[in-house]
C-alpha cells in the first residue's frame, strides 16, 4: 500500500511590536475582518491547517532541568511579543513565504516568522 504524499506544513509565528498605539474599535474591527478574509482565502485553497491568536496576558518561560527555572515573560523591555501562530500547508518554503506575504498584520507592524514542521512518524 502506498502512502499518499501531502504538502509540508509550515508554522507562522506572528509577532507585533509592544509600542503599538491604541486602536479605535472601528480600526480593530477592520483589521479583524482583513485577517478573517485572509484565513478564508487560505481555507478555500486548502492551505490553512490551524491557528489562533494568543491572549495578551502574562506568560512564563521555563528553562533548565525539567523546567525548574521559571521566569516571567514576555518582557516589558522586549520590542516585540508573540501574538499568535498559524499552521499552513504549502508545497515548499517559497510557497509558504508567498502565502505569508498576504498577512494583513504588516500594516500594524506585525512580523511573520516561517518555520517548516518536521513530521514525526507515528
Amino acid at each position: 500500500m502506498t502512502q499518499e504524499l501531502k504538502a509540508p506544513t509550515y508554522l507562522f509565528v506572528f509577532r507585533h511590536p509592544t509600542d503599538v498605539p491604541d486602536r479605535s474599535p472601528e480600526e480593530m474591527q477592520k483589521n479583524f475582518e482583513k485577517w478573517m478574509t485572509w484565513i478564508q482565502s487560505m481555507k478555500a485553497k486548502g492551505q490553512y491547517v490551524a491557528g489562533e491568536p494568543l491572549e495578551d496576558v502574562p506568560a512564563k518561560v521555563l528553562r533548565g532541568r525539567r523546567g525548574a527555572k521559571i521566569s516571567d515573560g514576555p518582557y516589558v523591555e522586549s520590542k516585540e511579543v508573540v501574538a499568535g501562530y498559524m499552521l499552513i500547508a504549502a508545497q515548499d518554503f517559497d510557497a509558504a513565504a508567498r502565502v505569508a506575504q498576504d498577512c494583513p498584520g504588516y500594516d500594524m507592524g506585525c512580523s511573520v516568522e516561517i518555520r517548516q514542521i518536521m513530521p514525526i512518524p507515528v
